[in-house]
C-alpha cells in the first residue's frame, strides 16, 4: 500500500442533519440565520462613533492593500510613464554635413549663432543614369502626362 493513503476509512460521528448542515456551509447555502459571527449588524443600531471607527478601519485595510503587490503582464512589463525633456537637442551644420547635441539652452544658443541648424541636412537625391531608350519612355510619359493635364 503506499504511504500517502490512508489505512482504512473511518466512519463519521455527524448525524445526517449535522453532515448537511456541514455541506452547506462550506458551499455558503447555509439557510439559517446565524447573527453569532457578525452582531449588530443592523445598520439602525450603530452609534455616530462606530460608524466613524468602521470607516477608519476600513480605510487603514485599503491602504494597505493599495500598497501591495500589482500584478502585470511579464511579456509586456509596465514602462516607466514618459517624460518630456527639452534637452539634449540634436543641432545640424549644413555646410559640414555634421549633427552635434547641444546639452542645455546656452550651449543651443551659441551653437545657432555658429550656423548650426535645428533642421536636419536633406539627403542628395540619387543620381541615375538612363539608357537612351528608357530617356525615350520618360519623355513619352512626360509628354503624355502634360497632355492629360492640358485637358
Amino acid at each position: 500500500m503506499p504511504m500517502n493513503e490512508a489505512a482504512g476509512l473511518r466512519p463519521s460521528n455527524l448525524t445526517d442533519q449535522q453532515r448537511q448542515e456541514a455541506m452547506e456551509s462550506i458551499y455558503g447555502l447555509a439557510q439559517k440565520d446565524d447573527t453569532t459571527m457578525f452582531p449588530n449588524t443592523d445598520t439602525d443600531s450603530f452609534s455616530y462613533e462606530e460608524r466613524v471607527r468602521l470607516r477608519r478601519v476600513l480605510d487603514q485595510l485599503d491602504q494597505k492593500e493599495a500598497g501591495g503587490m500589482k500584478e502585470f503582464d511579464l511579456n509586456k512589463p509596465p514602462a516607466p510613464p514618459y517624460l518630456y525633456r527639452e534637452y539634449p537637442i540634436l543641432l545640424y551644420n549644413h555646410s559640414t554635413g555634421q549633427n552635434r547635441p547641444a546639452r542645455n539652452y546656452d550651449e543651443r544658443q551659441r551653437m545657432l549663432a555658429e550656423g548650426w541648424s535645428e533642421n536636419p541636412v536633406a539627403p542628395a537625391p540619387p543620381e541615375v543614369e538612363l539608357t537612351p531608350q528608357e530617356e525615350l519612355e520618360a519623355k513619352e510619359l512626360t509628354r503624355e502626362l502634360k497632355k492629360k493635364k492640358a485637358s
